[in-house]
């Protein structure tokens, strides 16, 4: 089968979207750090229909930070790929050609920096995950213990840590002429974009203080709210994707038709026309943060966490379970919701169904796996600002974190975590089940202290935790 490129666009099925605007004459404006597939899936499908729409140099390059997988998938398709969006109801296929340009970070450092400083972009975007950011204990600085920052406090011209990247190039694009710059965080953290500024500001005190000044006054930082559901592609999927095309896709990707972007409306240098694409601009985030990470994901991590415990693939073969699927709901009823703000004309009951439709799609093979990685930057995020309001002896999110603290205690269960070692560590230690537990919870910043509150939460974990491993993982959605 003929491979996606400039060269076979015009043989896609009339069916198949594809860019309506000038790709050879079209400009960069924005760098992208993390070109995965949520980016390409999301911010990117933004950017490409605001340009259909409204046109602009608003190409983008995209930079991955690690390996050179991505770019090897893409370079030899002329930087584009196609997004399946799919549910029981509905089919939507599209190429995007947002993307401009490649960078490989850790082999083009010096581009990096160089592009980074172009006046011509305007907006740096970013989906590095929750650990990307390098956040100490308060959230809100640089972790000085983190082996990259370490890195990159000691030799600040070879940086490892994106923030260190990210405080490179912001030295450069000051030394040539400081043009103003909007960086737009789009992960799955409470005032990203404010936290993202603030370890910035920390590495840069260090070794470029004259650069600070410029940041405050020409150099803003949105925070954004992102929802789209995007798994990782198999095989399989690779091929049947190619059948609908017409044409073979190695970068593809599939996802949901629901979409969801809410930004901060403060940008220095103007931005595509992102409000014809349907992104809603807003005064104040936190209201849809809050409403995201302690509903959305807050609930996608506990299916993740039953869903490994119980043997179950994927977030669709959960749902499918009624008792499972019965937990969610009550968890999202009893606990979830009541403990959120809900920014004002919001429905969230219509919007806990499309979450739960959304959930049940059988078009998306979200593993629970991929979603449980990184629970220990993800817990405290989600669900731990909600635990502070329930009571403790009944509560099923009590329950949810009792079943990931048996995974990791007691259970061979693989860990992908940046804390890895450490808990690898509690798992094989000899000490007892309450000290092992104490120290786990440590590691997501619930260290013990002599408050009658802390001691009935470890308590009532422990008493799940055991009953887990005398009766089954069943009895946390079905007792």
């Amino acid at each position: 089968m003929a491979r996606l490129d400039s060269a076979t666009l015009d043989t896609l099925p009339a069916a198949v979207m594809r860019p309506a605007y000038d790709r050879a004459s079209l400009g960069p404006g924005i760098l992208h750090l993390g070109l995965g597939a949520f980016h390409r899936a999301h911010q990117a499908v933004y950017t490409e229909n605001a340009m259909n729409h409204s046109g602009g140099d608003w190409g983008i390059i995209g930079v991955s930070m690690r390996s050179d997988a991505v770019s090897r998938r893409l370079a030899p398709q002329d930087l584009l790929y196609s997004v399946l969006s799919e549910s029981a109801e509905e089919r939507s296929l599209q190429v995007v050609g947002a993307l401009t340009d490649l960078i490989v970070a850790p082999r083009e450092a010096q581009r990096l920096s160089a592009t980074i400083a172009d006046p011509r972009i305007r907006i740096i975007t970013l989906t590095i995950t929750e650990k990307g950011y390098c956040l100490g204990d308060d959230g809100f600085s640089l972790d000085r213990t983190h082996p990259d920052v370490l890195a990159d406090l000691e030799h600040p011209d070879s940086p490892r840590s994106a923030p260190g990247v990210l405080a490179r190039g912001l030295a450069l694009r000051h030394s040539l002429g400081a043009a103003p710059l909007t960086i737009l965080s789009c992960d799955n953290l409470s005032e990203n974009s404010a936290r993202l500024r603030a370890v910035l500001c920390d590495l840069l005190a260090v070794h470029a203080p004259q650069v600070l000044p410029w940041l405050e006054h020409k150099v803003t930082f949105p925070s954004s709210m992102v929802d789209r559901i995007v798994p990782a592609m198999s095989a399989v999927e690779l091929d049947r994707q190619a059948h609908l095309l017409g044409l073979r896709d190695e970068a593809a990707v599939s996802t949901e038709p629901f979409s969801q972007w809410v930004i901060e409306d403060s940008f220095a240098a103007g931005r595509p026309d992102w409000e014809n694409a349907g992104v809603r601009f807003v005064e104040d985030i936190r209201p849809f943060e809050s409403l995201k990470l302690r509903l959305l994901n807050a609930s996608h991590s506990v299916i993740a966490c039953l869903g490994v415990l119980e043997n179950r693939e994927t977030v669709a073969d959960v749902m499918a379970d009624p008792a499972l699927a019965a937990f969610i709901r009550r968890l999202m009823d009893e606990e979830l919701i009541p403990a959120i703000e809900v920014p004002g004309g919001f429905d969230v009951a219509e919007y806990r169904e499309q979450l739960l439709g959304r959930f049940a799609n059988p078009c998306l093979r979200h593993r629970c796996a991929q979603i449980a990685m990184d629970a220990s930057e993800k817990i405290p995020q989600r669900w731990l600002a909600t635990l502070k309001q329930v009571e403790l002896e009944r509560s099923l999110l009590c329950r949810a974190l009792a079943a990931w603290c048996y995974l990791v205690l007691l259970t061979p269960q693989a860990l992908e975590d940046p804390r890895q070692a450490r808990l690898l560590e509690l798992r094989e230690s000899g000490d007892s089940l309450p000290q092992r537990l104490d120290s786990l919870l440590a590691c997501i910043g619930l260290p013990g202290d002599s408050s009658a509150e802390s001691a009935r939460l470890r308590q009532v974990l422990l008493q799940w935790i055991e009953g887990i491993a005398s009766r089954g993982p069943g009895i946390v959605a079905r007792a």
